[in-house]
């Protein structure tokens, strides 16, 4: 066979190639559009994947809904050095300046709804007032509430709730409420480590990529 017709043959492989190539490319995109879906058709349970990570729903609430990552967004965070007082702590801070913002790239100010959140304590306390951010963790209640949805063995450590157990004028000022990789509720000393598991409410009109399920 001459080199001209070798280089021909070449010629002709090359451009099959690219061309299943493209009708590959283009299967990948109908596969993507096939599980974009609206938020609000995902049942409680299900999960989606988004460019900060997997995501599952906890609860559709007409057109919000609540959701919550489905592994530690950080492994290790303090909660505070000195008070189980989310609105005053360390985390709220690094929730604010170090997640936050994040999730606002992401899903975008207009689809990211405020969760206000009383900060009462397990024993009943209400030193500590409420707050009202857009993006948290749960609390104790919300531990209980969506309990079963939040087991994953997979996680590498508890997580913080930002509920502190008790109040400092019943001896108790530094334990905060943990969830762990179990769904267990337990607590520990507001200055130890323990992972950040944001919960936020978004609009449901929003389309995200569905995950089947596995």
């Amino acid at each position: 066979m001459s080199k001209s017709n070798v280089l021909e043959l070449a010629k002709k492989l090359v451009a099959a190639i690219e061309k299943e190539d493209q009708k590959n490319l283009s299967l990948i995109h109908i596969s993507d559009q096939k599980i974009k879906v609206m938020l609000k058709d995902i049942p409680v349970g299900g999960k989606f994947n988004t460019g900060i990570g997997r995501f599952i729903v906890l609860d559709q609430k007409g057109d919000c809904t609540a959701v919550i990552t489905e592994g530690l967004y950080h492994n290790q965070e303090e909660f505070d050095g000195y008070s189980a007082n989310y609105s005053l702590s360390k985390l709220r801070k690094h929730f604010y300046k170090g997640i936050y913002p994040a999730f606002l790239e992401e899903f975008g100010d207009e689809n990211l709804c405020y969760t206000p959140a009383s900060l009462i304590s397990v024993d009943m306390q209400k030193k500590y007032g409420s707050i009202d951010d857009k993006v948290r963790p749960l609390t104790f209640d919300e531990a209980r509430k969506y309990n079963d949805l939040l087991v994953n063995k997979w996680l590498t450590n508890c997580y913080w709730t930002c509920t502190p157990w008790s109040t400092k004028e019943r001896g108790c000022g530094h334990l905060v409420a943990i969830v762990t990789p179990s769904g267990r509720i337990n607590y520990t000393r507001c200055d130890y480590g323990k992972g950040a598991r944001p919960f936020c409410i978004l609009k449901s009109n929003i389309f995200v990529s569905k995950i089947e399920e596995e």
